[in-house]
């Protein structure tokens, strides 16, 4: 049998930012680094963001809109955090998902 290992490969993206529509609100984009990644230890994939605009527990929330606090609302989705499949597991018909 053979042994599982730790996948990780890092990419380096352009973003805009998010507001609590999805539309982006940075006149120049950012660069920012996203390490996407799976455990031997789970099926969940990841990523992880290294954003100056990030917050959040997991640094899942965007606050390009609104950087003099941490959340407006329920927070704004960063388009490049996430964790497959919970991503995917909709828990309200109000949830919206914006890339």
């Amino acid at each position: 049998m053979e042994e599982k290992k730790f996948i990780s490969q890092t990419f380096s993206v352009e973003c805009r930012g998010r507001d609590i529509i999805g539309s982006e609100v940075l006149i120049e984009p950012e660069e920012v680094d996203v390490r996407i990644s799976q455990s031997p230890d789970c099926n969940t994939i990841s990523s992880s963001v290294r954003c100056q605009y990030n917050t959040g527990g997991h640094g899942e929330r965007c606050k390009a809109s609104h950087p003099g606090v941490d959340k407006v609302d329920e927070g704004v989705r960063c388009p490049y955090s996430f964790d497959v499949p919970q991503v995917f597991d909709i828990k309200s018909d109000d949830y919206i998902f914006n890339v």
